[in-house]
């Protein structure tokens, strides 16, 4: 499998499978670009999604309904198993917990998730976000997360809306699974940082 690369000054990954599409059919193109510098990861999501859904406004609620896009990573890898995931709306409402896996699974506190600064833009033809992940929020998960060039994370990068006029669940690295689930960290792809 191959190892990516993540440049301070930014790599743009797409998310371009869609395991599920015989079901949802649904494919908007999606594309994060991923960077970082010394204090944080900076994130920038765009979605060609339009007629969107956007009816959660408070963290930790069932935002992937809406139309979302997502990371889950595992930061530490060698020394962790955890991951975050962060999943966020168009109304800048997020998601995020650290997990082993779906059922072994802790909610961050909202206090903590109003540090990543969450940004959203909606325009005629797709959605945009941004924002960034502290090292620290990191660190307060995952205490053993060294951050800077060479640190080596596992991670996926989301494009979902169960309950839009137009379900769908896209990913940038393919999940082999019957049934959509992002909570498959054995499919994370090797990223580094450079």
């Amino acid at each position: 499998m191959s190892c990516y690369e993540i440049k301070k000054s930014g790599t743009t990954f797409t998310v371009g499978h869609f395991p599920w599409v015989k079901d949802y059919p649904a494919t908007p193109v999606t594309k994060v670009t991923l960077s970082y510098n010394e204090e944080s990861f900076l994130v920038h999501f765009v979605s060609y999604e339009t007629n969107l859904r956007a009816t959660e406004t408070a963290h930790n609620t069932p935002v992937h309904k809406d139309s979302c896009m997502e990371i889950f990573m595992c930061f530490d890898p060698e020394h962790d198993g955890h991951y975050i995931n962060v999943e966020i709306n168009p109304n800048c409402a997020a998601y995020s917990a650290v997990s082993l896996c779906r059922e072994q699974s802790r909610l961050i506190d909202p206090a903590d998730i109003d540090t990543l600064c969450i940004k959203s833009a909606v325009f005629d033809d797709r959605w945009e976000l941004d924002y960034q992940i502290p090292v620290s929020y990191i660190q307060k998960q995952i205490p053993t997360y060294r951050h800077g060039p060479g640190a080596r994370l596992r991670g996926n990068f989301y494009k979902c809306g169960d309950e839009t006029d137009h379900p769908h669940f896209g990913c940038f690295s393919d999940i082999i699974w019957p049934h959509p689930d992002f909570h498959r960290p054995e499919f994370f792809a090797d990223f580094v940082l450079v």
